[in-house]
């Protein structure tokens, strides 16, 4: 097996959460950043989940454009009623 040195300096909060973690689960901190490797290789390998398949496309309705025309479409909808003023 090959056997690698990484010159590397974590992020503070990193380390720390990732001594947090080998404490908790008893694994050293090798093992972890093994595990944490492999899955992410995993996942880089993986295809993209197909639009039909991805289970978050449709969970909202609305534009599409809703970040680009946020004031203009809270400015449509205001009504009398709403509580909210529009000033020129």
């Amino acid at each position: 097996m090959l056997d690698v040195t990484l010159n590397w300096t974590p992020n503070p909060d990193t380390l720390a959460k990732l001594l947090a973690l080998s404490n908790q689960q008893q694994k050293s901190l090798e093992t972890l950043l093994d595990e944490a490797v492999l899955q992410y290789c995993r996942l880089q390998a993986s295809a993209p989940l197909k639009v039909d398949d991805d289970p978050i496309v449709g969970f909202y309705s609305g534009t599409a454009d809703l970040a680009e025309n946020a004031e203009t479409i809270l400015a449509a909808e205001v009504q009398p009623r709403s509580g909210r003023t529009h000033k020129a």
